[in-house]
């Protein structure tokens, strides 16, 4: 379902840097002054709220890693890398694990709405 402001059903799932399968559901906006994608909804694997801002700009790919963040360009169709941060320790985690979330990831096709 779509990021509604709803209450947060998250469900404490070991930490698994992992690729799932995308869900359809995520609402995707574009911030008053365009330049920015915000793509919005529930982790399909542990159920936590999470958000993810793309800039428009050189263009590129989300993917996962240190440099993970990419930019979407123009109005064009894009592929992006979206990952769970839902704000949620899962344990297992690493220490040394820059985003805050149950590590789990997936692809989606996105254009400026």
């Amino acid at each position: 379902m779509p990021d509604s402001g709803s209450i947060d059903h998250h469900r404490p799932i070991k930490f698994v840097e992992v690729e799932i399968p995308a869900d359809a559901s995520f609402a995707v906006t574009t911030a008053a002054d365009g330049r920015t994608l915000t793509v919005s909804g529930v982790c399909p694997a542990c159920g936590g709220r999470t958000v993810t801002d793309l800039p428009y700009g050189i263009g590129g790919y989300g993917y996962k890693g240190l440099t993970r963040r990419a930019s979407i360009r123009s109005d064009h169709l894009a592929v992006a890398t979206i990952l769970c941060e839902c704000g949620h320790a899962h344990p297992g985690r690493p220490d040394a694990q820059p985003d805050l979330g149950c590590g789990r990831f997936w692809t989606m096709d996105l254009a400026r709405p």
